[in-house]
């Protein structure tokens, strides 16, 4: 009998460098950990992945949680080479979900998110700031368990798309930055990236 082993697609991400470290790119469909301190380069790293995968039957979504107001981020991002404003609301949608996240109400923030991937099948997602929706939620008990089962509910949820998914969030402590699937950690500032691959 003759087995064959699995083609996985790589994606490239537009980042000089970053795909050699990758072996060829982003496993396509791959469940992603974009990590590191205030002002490491999170989300420029995010933006520029996203503005290198997008296309038309490919979009991108892009959820902003408590962070920066995405019109705040698009100005930023502006002075980017890779930044496309034609891309921006036809292969690229921003969605905010600050009004939804600071209800605590984490069953509406996944229901959201949910309602968004299905009506546009897009073929990367991308959470920012995940720990910051977690903040959002409270910290008695039962806020920490609806945190986790949130958790696990959209890990499996972004796994099961057919679809590259990126959460995005600060680690500041060292346990707060151990991943179990592919993971990016910033470190520095934006002008002096380094990107650890764990």
């Amino acid at each position: 009998m003759t087995t064959r082993k699995a083609t996985i697609n790589r994606l490239a991400t537009g980042v000089p460098g970053l795909d050699e470290v990758l072996g060829g790119g982003l496993p396509e469909f791959s469940f992603n950990l974009i990590g590191g301190s205030p002002g490491s380069g999170k989300t420029t790293l995010a933006h520029q992945i996203m503005f290198a995968l997008a296309t038309p039957k490919r979009p991108a979504l892009y959820f902003t949680v408590l962070g920066e107001p995405p019109l705040k981020m698009l100005r930023y991002q502006q002075q980017f080479d890779f930044f496309d404003s034609d891309q921006v609301n036809s292969s690229i949608r921003f969605i905010n979900l600050a009004d939804v996240t600071a209800t605590g109400d984490f069953e509406k923030v996944l229901s959201r998110i949910v309602a968004e991937v299905e009506a546009h099948g897009p073929g990367t997602v991308f959470v920012d700031s995940f720990r910051s929706m977690l903040l959002a939620g409270g910290r008695d008990d039962k806020s920490f368990i609806d945190q986790q089962q949130f958790i696990q509910r959209l890990g499996l949820l972004m796994t099961s798309w057919q679809a590259t998914t990126f959460l995005i969030g600060s680690a500041s402590a060292p346990r707060e930055s151990r991943c179990s699937r592919r993971c990016l950690r910033m470190r520095g500032s934006i002008r002096h990236q380094r990107c650890a691959l764990t």
